[in-house]
């Protein structure tokens, strides 16, 4: 069963990639409040990196400059993925039209999935 979903998730990913451009990728700078009452600062200022800070909640404080895989799904929606220096998997898609993000973490064995809204900031 597990092999089934390995291989669902691979070609539904390549069919992203197939499907995406990576160069559209979404540019500025945004809050992601996360239900759970952590806010993050994200800044994106090209296609190939992005950085961002959690200004609220228990992560205040940490930080990182990423280089994620960035594909846009559709108009206004993207997904972003990325391994932290920490060996933390983070998966998210954001949707610029309903301003909503949707994440997931995997830390080990542990696995988050969290969602919240989007405000541009610039």
């Amino acid at each position: 069963m597990k092999r089934m979903q390995l291989l669902f998730t691979c070609l539904l990913l390549s069919g992203f990639t197939a499907m995406a451009q990576a160069t559209d990728a979404y540019m500025g700078q945004f809050l992601y409040k996360y239900e759970g009452g952590n806010v993050y600062r994200v800044t994106v200022n090209d296609a190939k990196s992005m950085s961002w800070a959690c200004i609220e909640g228990s992560e205040k404080g940490a930080s990182g400059l990423e280089k994620p895989e960035r594909f846009k799904v559709a108009d206004k929606i993207y997904f972003a993925t990325w391994v932290e220096k920490t060996g933390i998997n983070v998966s998210q898609v954001i949707n610029l039209k309903t301003m909503r993000v949707y994440s997931t973490i995997i830390d080990g064995k542990e696995r988050y999935v969290l969602s919240g809204m989007v405000v541009r900031e610039k």
